[in-house]
């Protein structure tokens, strides 16, 4: 069983997710605001190694999207229960309790694989030094220019290979320990407040 040792323990999420439907990727068209709106989550990807491509789809399939060496991308979503596939050589998942209002970060580091990158996904919590450390990976990133229309051709093409990568995914949620699921984990207060995020 997989099980990660470089978070404390957290208390599991409980299984049996209601999935809202994700929002569309945005785009920055001046400096970034990673203020999340009154009435949805922002979830921030962020990649701060200059290896390889990640690709983001939601917990429906839909391609969110795609980071290219040190980029983040944004989307919102509805407050609910999300799921998030981070995909490349490999794929990994997060699941969390997102709140309106709030910004949820989550770090995507590559690795060499077998002729790609190989990901490794942590979402940042509140109660870890990544939480404070996680507004300088922004500052040294750029923004990711999403193209949905791409990002559903790329899905057409690669859709097998990315249910199969999805599966090994779920099957590594389900067979893991409680400390594997709590470091994939995102409760509603690791979302920083408008004031914490304005400071972004």
């Amino acid at each position: 069983m997989k099980e990660r040792y470089f978070l404390p323990m957290f208390a599991p999420l409980c299984a049996g997710f209601v999935y809202p439907a994700t929002g569309e990727p945005i785009t920055p068209s001046g400096p970034a605001s990673f203020v999340a709106p009154t009435d949805k989550a922002l979830v921030v990807f962020v990649s701060h190694s200059k290896r390889g491509k990640a690709y983001i789809v939601d917990e429906g399939k839909k391609f969110v999207t795609m980071l290219h060496g040190n980029q983040y991308g944004m989307t919102t979503v509805e407050p609910g229960k999300h799921t998030f596939y981070v995909i490349s050589e490999n794929a990994e998942l997060v699941r969390g309790e997102l709140d309106a209002g709030r910004t949820y970060i989550i770090e995507i580091r590559k690795k060499m694989g077998l002729g790609k990158s190989r990901v490794i996904v942590e979402p940042v919590l509140r109660n870890t030094r990544r939480f404070a450390e996680s507004a300088e990976w922004l500052r040294e990133t750029g923004p990711a220019k999403p193209d949905p229309e791409d990002g559903a051709k790329w899905m057409r093409r690669r859709q097998n290979v990315v249910d199969k990568r999805i599966a090994v995914a779920e099957e590594e949620w389900s067979q893991g320990t409680e400390k594997y699921r709590a470091s994939l984990s995102i409760s509603v207060e690791d979302g920083r407040t408008a004031d914490e995020a304005s400071k972004l």
